[in-house]
């Protein structure tokens, strides 16, 4: 409304301008026309302000029934899409029950198939287990004479050689035999370790007799403080008596005898067996054996 008030009121001043500068129009003329024409551009005006305000009404009106269709499409659009997302839910659920329900039913055939396997197998074993215990129970059984044989013979010998043993126990028992050089009684390093090594047998055995017994080689003595090999035989089991005394034997126990060359167990033709004569055996003598 202010555009076409501005636009008429332009319009005048420029149409009185120009009739004024054109000189032909007076002014008495002029506010007539002026006045004829403003009544004409007021009922225009007037006659616009109506059409305006009728079209004003009908765009509000136009705007108004837009917003509620542009509302009721939204609500439409949107009650749409929440059931288009239900119904996705709904379905998506009820696929996941599916694919739920389908994998418990894998699961219990792949369970029954693995059980089933294992029951195959562990029959299978049992029966091979079963098989080598009666494999084993044939073989025990057709071994059993052979294993009664067999202890029978253990036993027999056992008591052989328990036999054996109280035969020997009752026997007199070579202990040890220590050697001397020509002429000679002392014990050797060796000669005591040798008679060391017999003690503990001797001290096991507290009832039986301990025989020292000397040899000579049969060379005569030709000089010396022993008129004889038989002297000289006695002198050597007498040290080794002393020896066994200092190892706390007890000297009623032992019995010293020389006898000389007479019981040589080598030859007295040649070095090497004069000296395996020239000896002392120390015998381990049961209560009650005869020499």
């Amino acid at each position: 409304m202010k555009t076409i008030g501005t636009l008429t009121f332009t319009t005048l001043l420029v149409i009185s301008i120009t009739a004024i500068g054109c000189g032909k129009l007076s002014q008495e003329e002029f506010e007539m026309w002026k006045n004829e024409h403003v009544t004409q551009i007021d009922q225009s005006t007037t006659e616009i302000k109506a059409q305006v305000t009728k079209l004003e009404g009908k765009v509000d009106q136009n705007n108004k029934a837009t917003m509620e269709a542009i509302s009721k499409m939204k609500d439409e659009a949107i009650a749409t899409s929440q059931q288009g997302d239900a119904d996705t839910i709904a379905a998506a659920e009820q696929k996941t029950k599916e694919e739920i329900a389908k994998a418990r039913a894998d699961l219990a055939k792949s369970i029954d198939s693995q059980g089933k396997k294992a029951r195959d197998f562990a029959k299978a074993e049992d029966a091979k287990v079963q098989k080598q215990v009666t494999d084993l129970a044939n073989s025990l059984n057709a071994q059993g004479m052979d294993l009664k044989k067999v202890m029978s013979q253990i036993a027999a010998m056992l008591e052989d050689i328990t036999e054996l043993k109280a035969d020997a126990a009752s026997k007199p028992t070579l202990l040890v035999t220590v050697n001397f050089g020509s002429g000679q009684t002392g014990l050797s390093s060796k000669a005591k370790e040798m008679v060391d090594g017999i003690v503990s047998q001797i001290m096991e055995n507290p009832e039986a007799e301990i025989l020292v017994v000397g040899h000579a080689d049969g060379t005569p003595v030709l000089r010396g403080s022993h008129r004889s090999n038989w002297d000289l035989s006695q002198t050597r089991a007498n040290s080794v008596v002393k020896y066994l005394k200092s190892k706390g034997v007890d000297a009623a126990r032992i019995k010293a005898v020389g006898k000389a060359h007479t019981d040589p167990v080598a030859s007295q033709n040649t070095a090497a067996g004069r000296a395996m004569n020239r000896r002392v055996e120390v015998i381990l003598n049961p209560s009650g054996s005869m020499m």
